[in-house]
C-alpha cells in the first residue's frame, strides 16, 4: 500500500507537504493549487489510504470503519429520523463495526463538500436525494471508495431505489377502481427525475382511465403548502372527488382545509398520497392517511449492506437494488381491491 514517502519521492516533494494536502489544509498553509491537485492526482493513482492503523494506535481514530452519510439540507430533513432508524437497525442485527458521520449538504453544492480531500478520511459514503447537477458532478468524477446512491439512477454507483412508475399508477387505478372522474394533484416542485416520472405515470394512468385531466396545483412541501393547494381546490366547481398528493406533508396540511371547509374525507374528496412521512402521523391523523409507502428503513438497511460487503470483498462494482412501494389503505381513501395485482 502506498504511503506518504511513497507519494512524496514520486513528486519530489518533502513527506510533510504531502501530508499536510492529504489532510485538507493545503490551503491554509497556501500550497500552490497545482502542487495540491498533483498530490492528490498521485495519492488516487498509488492507492493512497490513510494509515488507519496507525491512528488507532494513537488514539486518534476508532478501530470501525466509518460511514459518512452524505444529507441535503432542505425540509426533506424530517426524513433523516426514518433513515437513520434503518442504519441502527442494520447495525445492530448485522453486528457492523461502523462509525456513522453525517454529513450535511446544501442543494446543487454536493460538489463544495464531497471533494477528493474528504474522501480521503471516510471508508464508505452514502449520499442522498442529489439534485441533478449534484448528480452530473458524482457521474463527471471518480471517487476510489465505496458510494451507494439512495433513491437516483446510475451505472456508475451502486444504487437503492423505489418504484417510482408504482407510486404514480396506483393511486390512479384506485381512483378509477372507485369510480371517481374529476381527480386532481398537489405536487411539490421536482427535485429529481422520480418525481416527474410519478405525476407523469399519474396523469398518464387517469387519461387511460377515461377519467378528465386531473387539475395539478404545485406548492411548497410543506403542511402549509398543502393547505394552500386544498385551499385553491376548494373553489372549483365541480369540486374534484379525488386527490393525489406528492408528500405526506402537502397531504397533511390539505386534511386541515378540507375540515375548515366542511367538506368530508373520503364521502366527497379521496385521498391518497406519497407515504414519505411517519408511519404514526399517517396512522392517527383524522381521517387517517391512505398512502402508497416509501420503504427508507429497508432502504437504509440496503445501503448499508452494500457498503459492507464492499469493504469487506474489496469489490466496488456498482449494484442495483429495487424495493417495492405498498399501497396501505386508510380511511382517507379505504379500498379492499388488490390493485397491485391487476
Amino acid at each position: 500500500m502506498a504511503t506518504i514517502k511513497d507519494i512524496a519521492a514520486r513528486l519530489e516533494l518533502s513527506p510533510s507537504t504531502v501530508s499536510i494536502v492529504l489532510k485538507g489544509n493545503g490551503d491554509k498553509r497556501k500550497i500552490k493549487k497545482e502542487t495540491q491537485h498533483r498530490i492528490l492526482e498521485t495519492a488516487r493513482e498509488l492507492g493512497y489510504k490513510p494509515n488507519i492503523q496507525a491512528k488507532i494506535l494513537r488514539g486518534s481514530l476508532s478501530a470501525k470503519s466509518n460511514i459518512s452519510l452524505y444529507w441535503v439540507s432542505d425540509n426533506r430533513i424530517h426524513l433523516l429520523s426514518r433513515f437513520l432508524k434503518g442504519l441502527q437497525t442494520a447495525i445492530i442485527e448485522n453486528g457492523y463495526q461502523f462509525q456513522l458521520s453525517i454529513v450535511p449538504y446544501e442543494n446543487n453544492h454536493l460538489h463544495d463538500i464531497l471533494t477528493q480531500e474528504s474522501v480521503l478520511t471516510t471508508s464508505a459514503i452514502i449520499i442522498c436525494n442529489p439534485s441533478e447537477p449534484d448528480m452530473e458532478y458524482l457521474e463527471n468524477n471518480d471517487f476510489h471508495i465505496p458510494i451507494v446512491l439512495y433513491n437516483r439512477y446510475s451505472k456508475k454507483y451502486s444504487t437503492v431505489t423505489m418504484d417510482d412508475k408504482t407510486i404514480g399508477l396506483l393511486p390512479a387505478q384506485i381512483f378509477a377502481a372507485h369510480g371517481k372522474k374529476h381527480p386532481a394533484l398537489l405536487k411539490s416542485p421536482a427535485t429529481f427525475p422520480g418525481m416527474n416520472i410519478r405525476t407523469n405515470m399519474f396523469e398518464f394512468q387517469i387519461n387511460e382511465s377515461g377519467m378528465e385531466r386531473p387539475v395539478a396545483v404545485t406548492v411548497d412541501d410543506t403542511m402549509q403548502g398543502g393547505y394552500l393547494g386544498a385551499l385553491t381546490l376548494c373553489d372549483l366547481n365541480p369540486l374534484p372527488d379525488c386527490l393525489f398528493c406528492t408528500s405526506d406533508s402537502i397531504a397533511l396540511g390539505a386534511l386541515k382545509a378540507f375540515y375548515e371547509k366542511g367538506i368530508q374525507i373520503p364521502g366527497q374528496i379521496e385521498i391518497i398520497s406519497v407515504g414519505s412521512g411517519r408511519p404514526e402521523q399517517e396512522e392517527y391523523c383524522v381521517p387517517s392517511l391512505s398512502v402508497v409507502s416509501l420503504p427508507l428503513e429497508d432502504m437504509a438497511r440496503e445501503c448499508l449492506k452494500i457498503l459492507s460487503d464492499s469493504l469487506n470483498t474489496f469489490q466496488y462494482a456498482p449494484r442495483s437494488v429495487a424495493f417495492p412501494t405498498p399501497y396501505i389503505a386508510r380511511e382517507s381513501c379505504p379500498t379492499l381491491q388488490s390493485i397491485q395485482s391487476s
